[in-house]
């Protein structure tokens, strides 16, 4: 008897976010709108676009805001900002993130 099966694959569908950073930002933040949960902080990596995976729920509203901060700029703690940012689905699996 030949018995075969498919192998369980968890489910990998996230949202992803891209980011092109001001180059004058030093630090940047990803927020839930709604709640103001913050999903995502950090300084502004080498790379950019910043590529961010986040949870798959973002991926069906506009819940979330992304701002940069410019620490050293004139007025000092600048921020700008992009609110009502929508993720893509992606599979996790193949995505390659930022050094």
């Amino acid at each position: 008897m030949i018995l075969s099966f498919k192998p369980i694959v968890p489910e990998t569908n996230r949202g992803m976010v891209e980011l092109d950073f001001d180059p004058a930002a030093e630090r940047y933040a990803v927020l839930d709108r709604a709640s103001m949960t913050m999903l995502w902080n950090g300084p502004v990596p080498p790379a950019n676009p910043a590529k961010i995976i986040v949870p798959f729920e973002y991926t069906n509203n506009f819940n979330l805001m992304v701002l940069n901060i410019d620490d050293s700029g004139t007025p000092s703690y600048y921020v700008a900002g992009n609110d009502k940012v929508q993720a893509r689905v992606v599979d996790a699996r193949l995505i390659t993130l930022n050094p």
